[in-house]
């Protein structure tokens, strides 16, 4: 089975970590809302937005993963890059969200 995990850079939670299985989700949102996968703190990082970005499996090989942004108004960043479009997402890289938000270690393991 793949699991993300999550391990929080900086912002109010900073040296957590998050492990989440993806087996049965579509995909995953970031974001301060309940139902988030990845879930930041609504009153220290208003700045985030409740659906603010959402990794998937990619459609054109299944293999690999893609992030993208909600049309959220702080924006996304991956490795320092604000992300204007779908990107591939890569096992180590660094996402940001919003230019002075939260930043997240994103790890994929798939375990047996």
């Amino acid at each position: 089975m793949l699991r993300f995990i999550f391990r929080h850079l900086s912002g109010s939670r900073a040296t957590e970590v998050d492990v989440v299985p993806f087996g049965e989700h579509r995909e995953l949102i970031l974001g301060r809302a309940e139902s988030a996968a990845v879930r930041f703190d609504p009153q220290r990082e208003s700045m985030v937005g409740r659906h603010h970005a959402r990794i998937t499996r990619s459609e054109h090989d299944g293999a690999s993963f893609e992030l993208s942004d909600l049309g959220s108004r702080n924006g996304t960043w991956l490795n320092g890059q604000r992300i204007e479009h779908t990107v591939v997402l890569h096992d180590g890289d660094i996402v940001r969200l919003s230019a002075a938000g939260p930043e997240i270690e994103v790890r994929m393991e798939t375990s047996a």
